[in-house]
């Protein structure tokens, strides 16, 4: 077991850009990315192992051979062999739709895995950037069908001020959009499904509007604390790295990790998944080094034992428990 590297995954989407590239000096073969699926698991995008013994196979294949040395004996009990999250870069060049996405239930009930909750860790954003993050407090079920038949919901819609180093957590069943000018690293569950609500006006080169699944989101919008925002919380500071909690709830959680000099640690029992948000170094384990730079997502499977980073960067750490 060695920290995994992957090829990313490019998705072309009409809102993309050129942001992906820029911003981490990749050499990307397409005009315009909308997203870069940098660990996934899926029917629709596979990721495949990049460099080492490994080179090659895919990540579903890696979880079929080494199961709980992979994914830690809680999270294979738990998730079996559907890796639990998605790891994106999203470039909004133009707006996103504004949308909503269903909870755990409610995707169950309708014969997918899981929901979608995620977060949002802004890299980049022109200045004045906002996001749409909820709808507007007091606003109802009855208000918002009203907004829907007379197309005023833009009235209805929560805009938030959006920087470089923002987080946004975005629970299933609160409406949101990313807005033009931002870049963004999204965690997520394992799930693309998506509730559009409202896309701006947009029309195709014949005219037609993008799909709008009124119906199902109505099912799904929480009208309950839609603008509330999330905090970090320092847990750790030294001369070596500073660490802060980004998240803690039961679908996964997230840490800023900022190395100054080396930051050292061992798996936990489950996997774990940096992405490196800033800087670069190395990754020293049993067995080898791994180099590591920005904008890189590296998994590190959870029987790999004790690492330690060494270098100047930041990272996002990303694990279940």
């Amino acid at each position: 077991m060695y920290p995994l590297k992957f090829d990313p995954i490019y998705k072309q989407i009409i809102w993309g850009g050129t942001n992906i590239s820029r911003y981490f000096r990749r050499n990307i073969p397409l005009d315009k990315v909308a997203e870069s699926w940098e660990l996934c698991c899926r029917d629709d995008g596979t990721s495949i192992v990049s460099s080492g013994a490994l080179k090659g196979m895919s990540l579903h294949s890696l979880i079929l051979k080494y199961r709980e040395k992979l994914m830690g004996d809680k999270i294979y009990q738990k998730f079996g062999t559907h890796f639990p999250l998605l790891i994106k870069i999203i470039d909004a060049n133009e707006n996103l739709s504004v949308q909503v996405h269903p909870d755990d239930a409610y995707s169950r009930a309708n014969g997918e895995k899981n929901g979608k909750n995620e977060l949002w860790y802004v890299l980049d954003a022109k200045e004045n950037s906002k996001l749409v993050y909820g709808i507007k407090k007091n606003e109802s079920k009855e208000d918002y069908l009203k907004a829907v038949s007379e197309n005023k919901i833009e009235q209805m819609l929560n805009m938030v001020d959006a920087k470089p180093g923002d987080v946004f957590y975005v629970p299933a069943g609160k409406v949101h959009a990313i807005l033009s000018g931002i870049l963004i690293a999204e965690i997520q569950q394992n799930s693309n499904t998506t509730y559009r609500i409202y896309d701006w006006g947009r029309v195709d080169k014949d005219g037609k509007g993008r799909t709008l699944n009124t119906s199902k989101a109505l099912d799904v919008i929480d009208f309950n604390s839609q603008n509330q925002l999330e905090g970090c919380t320092q847990i750790a500071n030294n001369h070596n790295y500073c660490a802060e909690a980004i998240l803690r709830s039961e679908y996964f959680n997230i840490d800023k990790i900022s190395v100054h000099y080396c930051y050292a640690s061992t798996t936990i029992g489950s996997f774990i998944i940096f992405m490196c948000i800033k800087g670069g170094g190395v990754i020293f384990y049993d067995g080898g080094i791994c180099n590591i730079i920005s904008g890189e997502t590296i998994l590190i499977p959870a029987y790999m034992g004790k690492y330690v980073i060494d270098g100047n960067m930041a990272l996002l750490s990303i694990y279940i428990q």
